[in-house]
């Protein structure tokens, strides 16, 4: 009898682990980074402002902005990846200063200093609202028709979702984005994690967060940013984003559209050091498309 009742809880408690940890381990890997973005971005020694805006579901979004000398110059946001703020965007602002370009920094909902559950990241589902936000902000707020923007794997997602809605991104730089979640989740399932409970899992997370994985496919709408141009960048060693799931995405985007190809980086390594070190490509990238876009003709002529 004690045998099989220690058989039994033994079982339960396999059984309940089985079910709890990824739960809990999806929630621990896109929770955002808890400490304070209050201090200022002092080590870049250049003039910025922090600064707010509105979702339209009413959350207050917080951020840095970093002046271009002329305010007739377009600017470039960045969309941060998964369980980052705005502080994965610092290492980009001083080439695109330097390139004439304002800069816009900010943190999703539930991140960093912006309003919202910090525990109901949704992959770009709600980023992608948040997104929309910011570019609001720059053409409304601010004045600044011409925008750009930048994003790194969810964050790129996010990009691509919200292009696909409006028209406010003019050119987009997408490093790293999945095809669709559902993709994502499948090729980075646990080898040991059979397939039946992780995708129950896995519909546990949506509906703690209030999201489906079906708004979560710019595989289906990345060609409705034609005729606005986007640059990918993908690396042939990211196991999270193999190159075949990037190709699927990139054949799906229409025209005008580049792939740049990193031969060694990790998914993470795409960003940093990947973006920092093809930062001359992507400004070359904003000054050719930026300026050929519409809403950016009557704009300065960039250095």
């Amino acid at each position: 009898m004690r045998s099989t009742l220690l058989l039994t809880s033994l079982i339960s408690s396999l059984s309940f682990f089985l079910a709890s940890a990824p739960l809990l381990g999806e929630m621990i890997a896109t929770t955002a980074p808890l400490r304070s973005l209050k201090s200022p971005p002092s080590d870049l020694n250049l003039a910025y402002e922090e600064v707010s805006f509105l979702t339209a579901d009413g959350l207050t979004l917080r951020g840095w902005f970093f002046p271009a000398p002329n305010p007739d110059a377009p600017a470039i946001l960045y969309a941060p990846a998964t369980a980052k703020d705005q502080r994965q965007g610092l290492s980009l602002v001083q080439p695109l200063r330097e390139a004439g370009f304002h800069v816009l920094l900010f943190s999703y909902r539930g991140s960093g200093e912006s309003e919202g559950n910090r525990f109901a990241f949704s992959y770009g589902a709600r980023e992608s609202q948040d997104v929309d936000a910011a570019v609001r902000y720059l053409t409304e707020t601010r004045g600044i028709p011409c925008v750009g923007g930048i994003g790194h794997s969810a964050g790129a997602v996010a990009l691509i979702l919200s292009a696909a809605r409006t028209p406010g991104l003019r050119a987009m730089v997408a490093a790293a984005p999945f095809p669709s979640l559902e993709d994502a989740w499948r090729l980075n399932r646990p080898a040991f994690f059979p397939t039946p409970l992780y995708e129950q899992v896995m519909r546990l997370a949506e509906w703690r967060k209030g999201f489906s994985r079906d708004e979560v496919r710019p595989l289906d709408v990345v060609h409705r940013l034609t005729p606005r141009p986007i640059l990918f960048v993908f690396s042939r060693a990211d196991r999270r984003i193999p190159p075949e799931e990037a190709e699927r995405l990139y054949t799906a985007a229409r025209e005008p559209k580049a792939i740049i190809w990193l031969p060694k980086a990790t998914h993470e390594q795409v960003r940093s050091p990947g973006l920092d070190h093809l930062m001359p490509q992507l400004v070359h990238f904003f000054r050719t498309t930026l300026q050929t876009a519409p809403e950016c003709q009557h704009g300065p002529a960039l250095p």
